[in-house]
């Protein structure tokens, strides 16, 4: 996996059309992190790493930018709820979670 990098972490954040605030509250963390994240300061690890991978991947998702119009896609729990889902939609039937 690539590094995290500033210039990612606004393409995203911008092809989503929140502000810096709304993007940190998404990512559940502070607006001081996040800033310092896309200015080179510091980098995304771990989860947060992980789900700037996905939301960039899902970007082109036809499906995924159609549900990005439902005003719960500002909500942090259903947007991490559009990430992960695909992921559970591959197993087989009986392996689902309810």
């Amino acid at each position: 996996m690539a590094r995290m990098t500033p210039a990612r972490v606004r393409k995203i954040r911008k092809a989503l059309g929140f502000t810096q605030e709304e993007f940190a509250c998404t990512l559940w963390v502070t607006y001081t992190t996040l800033n310092r994240w896309e200015a080179g300061q510091a980098a995304p690890t771990g989860m947060h790493s992980r789900i700037l991978d996905l939301l960039e991947s899902n970007l082109t998702r036809p499906s995924f930018q159609e549900a990005l119009r439902d005003p719960r896609a500002t909500d942090p729990m259903f947007l991490l709820y559009l990430l992960l889902q695909p992921l559970y939609d591959d197993r087989p039937a009986g392996k689902r979670l309810s």
